[in-house]
């Protein structure tokens, strides 16, 4: 198979799986998490969702490698496997710079959080 197409799929795959957008601000509270790091509990705080709901979207970007998690005790921390990924989203916000010009809410938010998530 070429590796054109071998890259595509998976690129095609981590989008599907950031193509969530709970699974997105997972991601971003992940790498501005204490120490790069947070458990299901703090996310559900933060995120303000059913601790099923956090665990399951954990659950598919731990699949994807995405996420790693560390056991302490009774307690699982999550971080990212990869901090660029952040990196990756806050790129993406130029994307929809683009697009928010007809949009001033939509441009609002994205300088909102493009200061967020520096």
């Amino acid at each position: 198979m070429p590796a054109r197409e071998v890259v595509a799929r998976e690129l095609a795959e981590t989008f599907r799986v950031l193509g969530h957008e709970l699974r997105i601000r997972i991601v971003e509270e992940l790498a501005h998490g204490h120490k790069g790091e947070l458990d299901v509990h703090t996310l559900v705080d933060i995120l303000h969702v059913s601790q099923p709901t956090v665990s399951q979207h954990l659950g598919v970007l731990r699949n994807a490698k995405l996420v790693k998690q560390r056991r302490v005790g009774r307690h699982v921390h999550y971080s990212l496997t990869n901090r660029k990924l952040a990196g990756c989203l806050l790129k993406a916000l130029l994307f929809l710079d683009a697009r928010s010009n007809d949009a001033e809410e939509l441009s609002r938010a994205v300088e909102d959080v493009r200061r967020v998530w520096r």
